[in-house]
């Protein structure tokens, strides 16, 4: 079997696997491994069978060698690859996941399912991520396309490129990335983009610090267009929207659905859902049932 960073992953029986990241971890369990694993991140906090167990700290290689691993899940979406290889050149059995676009998302199910024994699960799951994630690309047709950045850190402005999940989470939403291909992943960006009179969107993963951050930014030069309220800004939620996890597709749902909702205030549609029920009109003698 080959990973999705190209290095083979040699075939053997699995009974302890340690993940070093929450969206592998997320897989794990997604495709029915979660009694297969003996150890995840600090940070996996998801699901709720994970948050129990051992943690290691992904980029200490003799702490995960110290479990005696039949199988490591590791990421390109936040792991150091020297830590990833280290382990590889001792001889432990390591799966690379690098999810950058939804299609590839269902492919990381299909090789957890492969790499796991559990193809049928792994199938199951990566059809779910392809029809949800299909169903909502549909939803968003009928929007009008804007002009965006996703935005995963204000200070220093940092936002996802072409080549990114999070550049295919915007565009299947109908949202078009400003960011050029040639910026790298994730760029360090000039705070001047903010002022672009073409930036219509700004989608931000909803957290404490990127909240502050952007507190902190309306109140610059460049933040005037978003203090002004010029740029829309949607905030999904962080832990569906940051990782690149079978639960991606919810947040993809939502931005929908976010802009969905703005596009109908633009327009002067009022969202049924913000118009309280109507007060039930008072029983008097004119309206009561005549009774017989």
């Amino acid at each position: 079997m080959i990973d999705q960073i190209g290095d083979g992953v040699p075939a053997g029986p699995i009974r302890r696997v340690v993940t070093l990241a929450p969206d592998v971890t997320e897989l794990a369990f997604a495709v029915g491994a979660g009694h297969l694993v003996v150890a995840v991140p600090h940070a996996a906090d998801f699901p709720p069978e994970a948050v129990g167990l051992p943690r290691v700290a992904p980029n200490d290689a003799e702490a995960v060698l110290a479990l005696r691993p039949d199988l490591v899940l590791a990421t390109t979406a936040g792991n150091d690859p020297r830590v990833v290889q280290r382990l590889r050149q001792l001889g432990t059995r390591v799966c690379s996941m690098d999810v950058t676009s939804f299609a590839r998302l269902a492919g990381a199910c299909r090789l957890a399912g492969e790499v796991l024994g559990l193809q049928a699960q792994g199938e199951r799951l990566a059809r779910e991520v392809e029809e949800r994630s299909e169903r909502a690309t549909v939803r968003a047709r009928v929007l009008p396309r804007r002009d965006a950045l996703y935005v995963v850190w204000w200070e220093p402005l940092i936002v996802a490129a072409p080549g990114t999940f999070h550049d295919d989470l915007l565009r299947r939403a109908g949202l078009s990335n400003l960011v050029p291909g040639s910026a790298g992943r994730y760029p360090r960006v000039d705070p001047e983009l903010l002022l672009s009179p073409r930036l219509e969107v700004a989608v931000v993963p909803d957290e404490r610090d990127l909240r502050e951050g952007f507190a902190r930014a309306v109140g610059s030069p460049a933040g005037a267009r978003l203090a002004s309220g010029a740029v829309r800004v949607i905030w999904l939620a962080a832990d569906i929207a940051n990782r690149p996890g079978p639960r991606l597709p919810a947040a993809l749902e939502a931005l929908v659905a976010a802009r969905e909702a703005a596009e109908r205030r633009a327009s002067g549609v009022v969202d049924p859902g913000s118009v309280p029920p109507p007060t039930p009109e008072k029983q008097t003698p004119t309206n009561q049932r005549r009774s017989t």
